[in-house]
């Protein structure tokens, strides 16, 4: 088999490559000289202030403060020192691109989801933006603000942008206690006060939202987004008085807010931050940021508003683009993100990030999301996403069936951790863990190596005490996860109210406990679930039906303590109207069933019902104890000598019921974790200096495990648990030596799986740290994932040049390489390679003539090299990567 490359593709590169070396290679028109304020002239080498349409240089070894208020537009801001926004005083940064990078000379155009890091510095800080740090935020006094603009002459793809590129970015501003809470009280349409569940910290202006917590009229079939048609009851307002846990508004309410009689209300969110990151003009070209491989830094208590470029792939507000575990650390905690045209937080191909204490409002398509499938021990908890919109699919995505149709929440792999979090008011979905049997991708194992894995094999570390409320179609979705029976996919505490549906798990081998479903037109709404186990199930006003099998269920589902309260007639359905290879048993026990709609608490089929296999519903002890009622549906037969009956109208007629008495099954699904637990150090970051008098460091860090944490440690040292199971913990290390110091943190769980790859920080006291902690943290990462282009040798050259490039081990077999060169308009000059090939390093050398043997001219020219691992669906490239290279002849 051969791979094919698009000639369009390579020739939008292509050219663009040649704007870079023609047009846009900047070292700065004004340079940094000194340490110093950037409102002092003489900090720049032209003894004048930057202002409009510069392009400015924070050099290296330069530490630059930025103290100003200036709405004069800088057109690139590359920074190869340190740029640190004042703490004493208000700032504002207007400016196009902002590029942080060790590189001498930065492209303005360049792909920025290209790796385009500079060279690595030994014994010197890294090129650094901060806008506050975690143990010096910018203080609630300040603001500090960062508004992106777009230059008619620069590329919308890329510009205007926040691009890190292997150097550290920090955004730290005033902690607040919560960032979002429960109403505590009933808020009335025309009240101008509420009434919150906590107190907060919030003061006089800040802007919040209250969202909905009333059921949607209808569907996002019969009524469109929420975006266009109406509906929405999420309400923003700005605080005028605060006293106590009443707050007072701007103006009064436009909808009831209830508090219901079971203490279920919306929240109450911060948006406002003392820390901003814009558009400029959010009506034009928006701006995004982004974390390349080998980048440090985090993100806190910081706003990010009108971000994200519409339609445009890889341009979100919030991104973690393709670092692996480089950035095992790093975390997003307390940020908002509002007013997002594409997303709110992007992890894509990243793994260990820690997203906790969010808040999202409004984005097209997906919210919190991540990307391609290889993400693996990230852990979001307690985060806020309101008002995700259907739209388009992204041109180019990395999983082409994902409709982007407005989850609150959006995964393909499991083998992360959700904990806490809330989901309001979304177009389709609170909850999307959308994955398809044929997506194979290099994956993160816990002891550090990487391997070729199938996707939906891969079961939840963790899905917890999460909530979903006023979707307009489900709570939660599950589809396509094929687990073993000994590591399910579990899901507990659920709480899903006022959506259509509240969940639909087309997965095989769930474990549900304690679903909690209120005011809903479906409860289970099984189309094509294949084998489960659900204990504890509480389904409340359910408009349809409580529980049901529709299409093509199969396996063996068991139900355990079930409260079915205010339901329409019959509220259990089996039906089973599309082919499939197995028969299904659905299994029910130790269940109350009250004010059911005329008393009609049996169960019905439709009209769709197929002959076979068989569908069959056992309720146990309907009749007495021991005396179950087994249900299949009427146009089916039984060959088991029972006496099949029409018990209509308890039972409706489209189904018919024997008695008879069957063990309830022993259900085999269960959890036999075999997987260690994923500790992440939060702080210190890693590479972080102290001063030399440091003698003690408290060390805060997080941890996720499938089953109960025993201990977590740092350097042999016991942490204490700040939160449930270790998700929060911290722990002081004292007497310590000047020099650099790594930080070791491993778990152990009740099974004594330990933790193969702990998290490894290297800290300098009273030195700038040169470790890089864990061990390939600075790998670029196609070498992270087994393939890489290294490049060629000489560059420029004549007559000829040699290119090396490294084949995955991953898969331990051999992968289709194809290496091509092309022209500057993406033309094909020479293919050097389209093979098998087994893992390892090789060489390819370009004579400098093309296919047909003829010396090619001087100039720009391309080369790429694509590759297929055995495993990848449809002969999809696994990986991708092109360079440059100059003939001189």
């Amino acid at each position: 088999m051969k791979i094919s490359i698009s000639r369009k593709g390579v020739a939008g590169w292509a050219m663009a490559m040649l704007t870079i070396f023609s047009l846009n290679l900047f070292s700065g028109d004004i340079k940094s000289v000194q340490s110093g304020n950037w409102s002092n002239p003489a900090t720049w080498n032209t003894g004048t202030l930057p202002g409009q349409g510069d392009n400015v240089l924070v050099d290296s070894g330069h530490v630059v403060i930025y103290d100003r208020v200036s709405s004069e537009d800088i057109r690139l801001l590359h920074i190869r020192g340190t740029l640190q926004f004042s703490r004493t005083a208000n700032t504002q940064l207007d400016v196009g691109m902002i590029i942080i990078s060790t590189a001498e000379m930065v492209h303005v155009n360049a792909n920025c989801s290209m790796h385009h890091n500079g060279p690595h510095w030994e014994n010197a800080p890294r090129p650094a933006l901060e806008v506050g740090s975690m143990d010096n935020p910018i203080p609630a006094n300040v603001t500090a603000r960062i508004r992106l603009k777009y230059f008619n002459d620069m590329s919308a793809d890329c510009a205007p942008g926040i691009i890190c590129y292997g150097g550290r970015m920090d955004f730290h501003g005033a902690p607040v206690n919560k960032t979002w809470v429960k109403l505590g009280a009933s808020a009335v349409e025309g009240a101008s006060t509420i009434t919150l569940a906590e107190t907060v910290n919030w003061k006089v202006g800040d802007h919040i939202i209250i969202t909905r917590s009333t059921r949607p009229s209808g569907n996002i079939i019969n009524t469109g987004s929420y975006r266009t048609n109406g509906q929405i009851q999420t309400e923003e307002k700005y605080i005028t008085a605060i006293s106590g846990n009443t707050v007072t508004l701007n103006s009064s309410l436009q909808h009831t807010h209830p508090k219901w009689h079971d203490g279920r209300t919306g929240e109450v969110a911060l948006l406002s931050r003392n820390v901003i990151v814009e558009s400029k003009d959010p009506n034009g070209e928006r701006g995004h940021t982004m974390y390349h491989h080998g980048s440090v830094g985090s993100i806190s208590y910081a706003e990010f508003a009108h971000l994200g470029k519409e339609g445009v792939l890889a341009r979100y507000p919030i991104h973690y683009h393709v670092l692996g575990s480089s950035m095992r650390g790093s975390s997003v905690v307390g940020a908002s993100v509002w007013d997002s045209h594409n997303r709110f937080v992007t992890i894509h191909g990243t793994n260990y990030l820690v997203v906790r204490d969010c808040v999202g409002y409004k984005s097209l398509g997906h919210g919190f999301f991540m990307e391609n499938g290889a993400e693996v021990f990230n852990f979001l908890e307690n985060n806020l996403s309101v008002l995700t919109f259907d739209t388009d699919e992204l041109p180019g995505q990395s999983l082409a069936y994902d409709d982007n149709d407005g989850a609150g929440f959006w995964w393909a792999n499991g083998r992360n951790a959700f904990l806490n979090n809330v989901a309001a008011e979304t177009d389709r979905y609170g909850y999307q863990y959308e994955i398809t049997p044929e997506i194979y991708a290099s994956v993160a194992q816990p002891d550090g190596s990487v391997q070729s894995v199938q996707i939906n094999t891969l079961p939840f570390i963790l899905f917890k005490g999460n909530e979903a409320h006023g979707t307009m179609e489900y709570g939660f979705v599950g589809e396509g996860g094929d687990v073993p029976q000994d590591d399910p996919l579990i899901i507990e505490d659920l709480s899903v109210w006022f959506c259509w549906r509240a969940v639909r798990p087309d997965l095989n081998n769930y474990y549900f406990k304690n679903l909690r479903f209120r005011n809903v037109a479906y409860g289970f709404y099984g189309t094509n679930p294949k084998s489960g186990r659900v204990e504890g199930f509480e389904a409340i006003k359910t408009g349809n039906y409580a529980m049901g099998f529709d299409k093509s269920p199969e396996g063996l589902v068991t139900f355990d303590n079930v409260y079915i309260d205010t339901s329409s007639s019959h509220p259990f359905r089996i039906e089973g109207d599309q082919a499939r290879p197995n028969a299904l048993d659905v299994h029910v026990r130790n269940y109350t069933i009250l004010n059911v709609e005329d008393d009609l608490i049996g169960a019905k089929s439709g009209s769709n019902a197929r002959t076979s296999p068989d569908v069959t519903l056992y309720l146990h002890d309907w009749f007495g104890p021991g005396q179950d009622a087994k249900v299949i549906p009427s146009v089916q037969t039984r060959n088991d000598g029972l006496n099949y009956q029409n018990l209509s109208p308890i039972f409706r007629d489209d189904v018919k019921v024997a008695a008879t008495g069957v063990p309830f099954p022993n259900n085999p699904i269960h959890l036999n974790d075999d997987l260690p637990p994923a500790t992440v150090i939060l702080y210190p970051q890693n590479l972080q200096s102290f001063s030399h008098q440091t003698g003690q460091i408290t060390v805060i860090g997080t941890c996720i495990d499938a089953s109960q944490v025993a201990s977590v440690t740092v350097n042999g040292v016991p942490a204490a648990p700040l939160a449930e199971n270790y998700t929060r913990w911290q722990v002081t290390l004292t007497n310590l030596s000047h020099g650099d110091l790594v930080l070791e943190s491993r778990g152990t769980d009740q099974f004594g799986n330990v933790e193969l790859n702990p998290h490894r920080v290297t800290i300098g006291i009273g030195t700038t740290p040169t470790g890089t902690g864990d061990p390939g943290q600075h790998q670029h990462p196609a070498l992270a994932e087994g393939f890489e282009l290294i490049g060629n040798f000489p560059n420029p050259f004549n007559p000829e040049t040699a290119i090396r490039f490294r084949v995955s081990a991953a898969n331990q077999s051999a992968s289709q390489v194809r290496l091509v060169v092309y022209d500057i308009l993406g033309n094909q000059v020479r293919e050097l390679a389209n093979e098998q090939l087994t893992p390892g390093e090789y060489l390819r050398t370009w004579d400098g003539r093309n296919d047909a043997g003829v010396p090619a001219a001087s100039g720009l020219y391309i080369y790429e090299m694509v590759a297929r691992n055995p495993g990848s669906p449809g002969g999809e490239a696994t990986f991708r990567q092109a360079k440059k290279m100059l003939l001189v002849r």
